[in-house]
C-alpha cells in the first residue's frame, strides 16, 4: 500500500496518493520540456525568417507572411 500525503492549499486540505503525485510531477516535467522545446524552435524561426502578421480588427482574422532573412 502506498503512502498518502496531505497539505493545505487555499484554506482547504488536499490529499493525494504516491502514484498520483508521481504522475502529476511527471506530467509537469513533460509540460516544461515541451514548452522549452517550442520556445527553442520559435527562437530559431525568428532568427531565420522575417515574419509579418496583419489583423483585421473587424473580423479579428489575420494573415501571416514570412520569408527567409537575407544573409
Amino acid at each position: 500500500m502506498g503512502s498518502i500525503v496531505c497539505w493545505y492549499e487555499a484554506d482547504e486540505v488536499r490529499c493525494e496518493g504516491e502514484e498520483e503525485r508521481r504522475a502529476r510531477e511527471l506530467e509537469e516535467r513533460i509540460k516544461q520540456h515541451v514548452e522549452a522545446k517550442i520556445q527553442e524552435l520559435l527562437q530559431k524561426l525568428v532568427q531565420e525568417y522575417e515574419i509579418e502578421v496583419s489583423l483585421d480588427p473587424n473580423t479579428m482574422k489575420g494573415v501571416g507572411r514570412w520569408r527567409r532573412k537575407q544573409s
